[in-house]
């Protein structure tokens, strides 16, 4: 059979579904990468095979709007199954001109398919997004290779199924999941999406803390969330409990897997029975989840440790975040006039974003001073923001552990060091570390096997010598403790 033009995935696709219309035994479509598929096969009872014949037969009726000749080739050619020569010899042609006639009939059709999916993914696409909120951001620095790993793992065949983006709060972490969801819809890589947030409140750049109208979420909550979000009002019963709510969800998504994204999973209430319910949901399904608090004792969550901008990326941020903000002198300062804003807050996005807002009203120096040492109630609340859910849950120990970082170089104090200033013992310093590391209060960077490094944020740092600075002398790091 001569070809008019290079065959491609979705005409070789379209050949082989024309020729499977009549044959029995057919489990597997042709056509079943297709978006439109898809979603007749949801909409469906019926088999693989009666549900791609159903789609060529629709296809087959749109193409006799604009090409009724090739149409009805088609439909006499396979549907039909009369055989080539005897078309051939009713039209007159011979039998070359036949197939090329065919050919182009496919091509046809191929095409219309080809417009067909793509009007179908825009429609789509727009649904799922609408499921996201807006996004938080305008253009984001410093993520692409971020991005380019987390893509390949949600395609990929295989696990992992459930996917920790992990960091303190403020380093983007929300803005990450939505760059990621958007760039996967994008790429037309994933076919079904959720989102459901926990968070419970916004830092507002003006220096206030911004409660919102959700209630606190739990598990059963959540479950509900995504059963209403992904399930059509036509499907739902009046009434449905918990359990039900998980059969529905858990027959959807292994019948199709989707991409989950359950935003601030730390504020949840019930994590322990959330998560064995994520279990029970996912394979094929993958579930990628915000957290300020990592998760290591869990065997299967494949954490990814949301690092700070980098120094370059950091000075390009704060560049991005002048243009937006109308401060051109800001924008074209030198990297050493950015230099102290970086070593006071570090590559925080928040931090930063704050730090330039402020620099409408008043001096760089004022501004650092006040993160520093100051009492602003801006200050106040974006410390609060950051730090003041785990701050008020440490221990005493773990609050000496962590006040202990401060005298550390920037790549770290090994354990034995940290013992040493802080005058805690090995033992009881590592159990306090690791409760600090999974709060994202501490990193560790590894040498090695042999050796592990402890150390913190530049935005910690700071926050730290405030804390620092309101203790009593006796009670400092590095002097005897009474306990």
């Amino acid at each position: 059979m001569t070809q008019t033009r290079p065959s491609s995935p979705l005409r070789s696709a379209v050949v082989t579904a024309l020729a499977e219309w009549g044959q029995d035994g057919v489990t597997r479509s042709p056509l079943q990468r297709l978006l439109l598929w898809q979603q007749a096969a949801q909409e469906s009872t019926s088999t693989p095979h009666s549900t791609t014949n159903a789609l060529l037969l629709q296809g087959i009726e749109r193409l006799m709007v604009s090409a009724p000749q090739d149409a009805a080739l088609l439909r006499r050619r396979f549907l039909d199954n009369e055989l080539a020569h005897k078309l051939a010899n009713e039209a007159n042609w011979a039998e070359s001109t036949f197939y090329r006639k065919q050919n182009e009939a496919i091509d046809q059709l191929t095409d219309l398919f080809e417009g067909w999916e793509q009007a179908a993914w825009l429609e789509h696409s727009a649904t799922l997004a609408s499921r996201l909120e807006p996004p938080s951001y305008v253009q984001l620095i410093g993520v692409d290779a971020h991005l380019t790993h987390l893509a390949a793992l949600l395609v990929q065949p295989g696990p992992p199924w459930l996917l920790a983006i992990e960091a303190l709060g403020g380093m983007g972490k929300t803005a990450l999941a939505d760059a990621l969801a958007r760039q996967l819809l994008a790429q037309r890589a994933i076919h079904a999406l959720g989102w459901v947030t926990a968070r419970q409140s916004v830092f507002n750049l003006g220096g206030s803390i911004t409660p919102l109208a959700l209630p606190v979420l739990t598990a059963g909550a959540l479950v509900e969330a995504l059963y209403n979000q992904l399930t059509p009002p036509a499907a739902r019963p009046a009434a449905v409990g918990y359990e039900e709510m998980v059969r529905a969800l858990t027959r959807r998504l292994k019948a199709q897997p989707h991409v989950i994204f359950i935003d601030n999973l730390e504020t949840v209430l019930d994590v322990e029975k959330l998560l064995p319910t994520l279990r029970q949901l996912a394979n094929p399904t993958r579930f990628v989840l915000t957290t300020r608090h990592s998760r290591f004792g869990e065997p299967d969550i494949y954490h990814f440790a949301l690092p700070e901008l980098s120094q370059h990326h950091a000075q390009l941020f704060i560049r991005q975040e002048a243009r937006l903000r109308n401060l051109p002198q800001v924008a074209a300062a030198s990297d050493s006039d950015l230099q102290p804003i970086i070593a006071t807050v570090g590559g925080n996005p928040l931090a930063l974003r704050l730090v330039v807002g402020q620099l409408h009203i008043h001096a760089l120096d004022t501004i650092l001073a006040d993160l520093t040492q100051g009492q602003t109630a801006k200050v106040e609340n974006f410390y609060t923001f950051i730090y003041g859910r785990a701050w008020a849950y440490l221990s005493e120990l773990e609050r000496q552990a962590l006040l202990a970082l401060p005298m550390t170089h920037e790549e770290g104090g090994t354990l034995a060091y940290l013992a040493a200033v802080s005058r805690l013992g090995q033992d009881a310093l590592s159990t306090a570390l690791d409760r600090l590391v999974a709060l994202n209060l501490v990193d560790c960077r590894r040498v090695g096997l042999s050796e592990t490094r402890y150390t913190i944020h530049n935005l910690t740092r700071t926050f730290l010598h405030r804390q620092i600075a309101h203790w009593p002398e006796a009670e400092k790091p590095g002097r005897e403790q009474s306990a």
